[in-house]
């Protein structure tokens, strides 16, 4: 048998030998699967034992064997312990199958359902990280190493209750077994299992180095095959497929290259183990009984039984050095995949998150105190330098500034994807995080991506009350959007395609606004909610806005200055600093940066 996987690429060996195999000792991933099953200790037990078992009454089958043959070869032959023997057999062969039978249901009872939970508690683990964590992951990759280690997992059980459990009982029977004849053949059998294991331990070694590396490199190209087919839009308008196809090819060339130096340790593995079994433990075993019996040492009966075991030893040890093999591949996989997803961390044994609850409410004002901030990946760029703003409840605040200048980081922190490090935050002169913030905000963002599910399901993500029908036809009349919603087939129970494909962007944005109505927060944050819109749709849902945002706290970002013209209030933006604040015609009066990009307005954007 040879142990063939497809492994990882050629250009990565370096690096993971130093860096990601060194970490091959610490098992988070067994460790943390382990614990989990750890708090159902009796149903594991039960299963077990009847696993244990069915094994035992197979395992003793070549004892009967060897005394049924001695009870038939004497003269005149042990007829009624022959019957006995034969009916041993029998009980054990049916009482074999009848507890295995046993066993495999209690498994389907008592396990499988807790095996298949345990992908709630990676799932629940990925999605619970904050913001910044699915800003450096490659979501295909992500998404791939959830479904590798729950797959992996669940194999390993299987495998440990149907396959080592067996080996086990098989392993301890054969020494049983041979020591019962002479203790010379046991200390053979002993000692090629000690050679062997020192043996697979070197050769395997190599093989779980590549092993990571493939569970790498597969992963990244499982990963850019979701990311283009999620993509297929952009594939499709710039006819790449030929381009997005070779690239594939190429991820694959990678894997292959790899392969080759795996299937090559594969080979000296399995060789070395057919050495000791082919070569050594079977010719000694069975020249030095066959002598001894020849001798009248030991009796044509323990002859048979001796060879009987000899054949359950070459079944049972090809399967324990077959499952050696794959259970440290596996594990390769699975803590590559562990390590990508949670770091050197155990997990908890949770598969729920936390429900949003509802935030504080804003009596007076939210107050930004010389906010600065850096992205974590970019410590040495401040992105935005000592923001301060008085924000009075019901006040309609503008923000604006060109490309880069830090208004779409300041959204992103009152949303509460990053902490304030530093700076503050208050709402009515008490210091409030981003996190509790980010509870009385709602958001309509500039691109609204829809999940692949019915306009009513979309309609209603944003609110974590339980909502009527009634409610998001409400909503969604508010948004300008009913009117094309009921003109589609199957209305709100239609599917909107995968990230809303199936609607237009103007559309697409009715629906956020219609989840911004459902879910009514105190504070509404609206980031070029219009800028990627034709003149209709923007009629439309810039009606759809100005009703929306009537009795809310607004904090809009735009290119368009012409929206914001009828704001309370418009701040400035350039170069992570605020440069000017006030009405719309307080800063053209003031003729400064604000006036300028006025000025050079083309079709209603900031000119870069």
């Amino acid at each position: 048998m040879v142990c063939m996987r497809a492994c990882g690429h050629a250009s990565l060996v370096g690096s993971l030998k130093s860096k990601k195999y060194a970490a091959k000792n610490t098992r988070y991933s067994i460790r943390s699967f382990v614990s989990y099953l750890s708090n159902y200790k009796l149903r594991m037990f039960i299963v077990a034992a009847l696993f244990v078992a069915a094994n035992v009454f197979l395992a003793i089958i070549p004892i009967f064997i060897g005394k049924l043959v001695g009870a038939l070869a004497t003269t005149p032959p042990q007829t009624s312990n022959a019957i006995i023997y034969v009916w041993a057999l029998i009980v054990c062969s049916s009482g074999h199958d009848i507890l295995w039978r046993s066993a495999e249901i209690a498994y389907m009872k008592l396990l499988n359902p807790l095996l298949y939970s345990y992908e709630n508690i990676l799932f629940s683990e990925v999605i619970s990280k904050p913001y910044p964590y699915f800003v450096d992951k490659f979501t295909g990759k992500l998404a791939s190493y959830v479904s590798t280690i729950s797959q992996e997992m669940r194999g390993l059980a299987e495998t440990f209750f149907y396959n080592y459990i067996s080996q086990a009982v098989n392993l301890l029977a054969i020494i049983f077994i041979l020591s019962s004849i002479n203790w010379q053949t046991s200390i053979i059998f002993i000692s090629g299992i000690i050679l062997m294991a020192i043996a697979g331990k070197f050769t395997i070694g190599n093989s779980i180095k590549y092993e990571r590396i493939a569970a790498d490199v597969v992963s990244t190209k499982n990963g850019k095959i979701i990311d283009i087919i999620g993509n297929f839009i952009s594939v499709k308008a710039f006819h790449k497929e030929f381009q997005e196809l070779q690239s594939i090819r190429l991820e694959q060339t990678k894997t292959i290259k790899a392969a080759n130096q795996s299937f090559a340790w594969s080979i000296f593995f399995w060789g070395s183990m057919s050495f000791f079994v082919r070569h050594l433990i079977w010719p000694i075993t069975i020249a030095f009984n066959v002598h001894m019996f020849l001798n009248g040492q030991i009796s044509i009966g323990q002859l048979t039984t001796l060879l009987a075991t000899i054949l359950l030893f070459s079944s049972t040890i090809w399967d324990i050095i077959w499952q050696f093999s794959q259970l440290n591949l596996k594990l390769a996989r699975v803590e590559e995949a562990h390590t990508y997803l949670f770091g050197a961390v155990k997990l908890k044994h949770s598969s729920e998150v936390a429900r949003r609850v509802a935030g504080p409410i804003i009596e007076q004002s939210l107050t930004l105190n010389n906010l600065s901030f850096n992205y974590p990946d970019k410590a040495d760029t401040t992105v935005l330098k000592d923001i301060s703003i008085v924000i009075q409840k019901g006040e309609k605040i503008g923000v604006v500034g060109k490309s880069g200048s830090g208004k779409s980081t300041l959204a992103k922190l009152l949303l509460g994807y990053y902490p304030v490090a530093n700076g503050s935050i208050e709402l009515d002169g008490q210091t409030i995080d981003t996190q509790s913030l980010s509870q009385l905000v709602s958001y309509v963002p500039q691109d609204t991506s829809l999940f692949h599910r019915s306009v009513s399901e979309n309609i209603a993500y944003a609110t974590s009350r339980d909502v009527e029908h009634s409610d998001i036809v409400h909503a969604a009349t508010q948004a300008n959007a009913d009117e094309f919603i009921v003109n589609i087939a199957d209305g709100y129970d239609a599917l909107v395609g995968e990230r809303g494909v199936k609607l237009s962007a103007g559309q697409r944005q009715r629906i956020s606004i219609a989840r911004a109505f459902l879910d009514d927060k105190p504070i509404l944050i609206l980031d070029e909610a219009t800028s990627a819109l034709d003149s209709e749709s923007e009629v439309l849902v810039q009606e759809a806005l100005e009703l929306l945002w009537e009795d809310k706290t607004v904090i809009a970002i735009a290119h368009r200055l012409s929206t914001l013209r009828h704001m309370d209030r418009i701040i400035v933006i350039d170069n992570g600093h605020i440069s000017e604040q006030g009405s719309h015609n307080e800063l053209l009066k003031n003729k400064g940066l604000y006036a300028k990009l006025w000025l050079h307005q083309s079709g209603g954007f900031i000119e870069e």
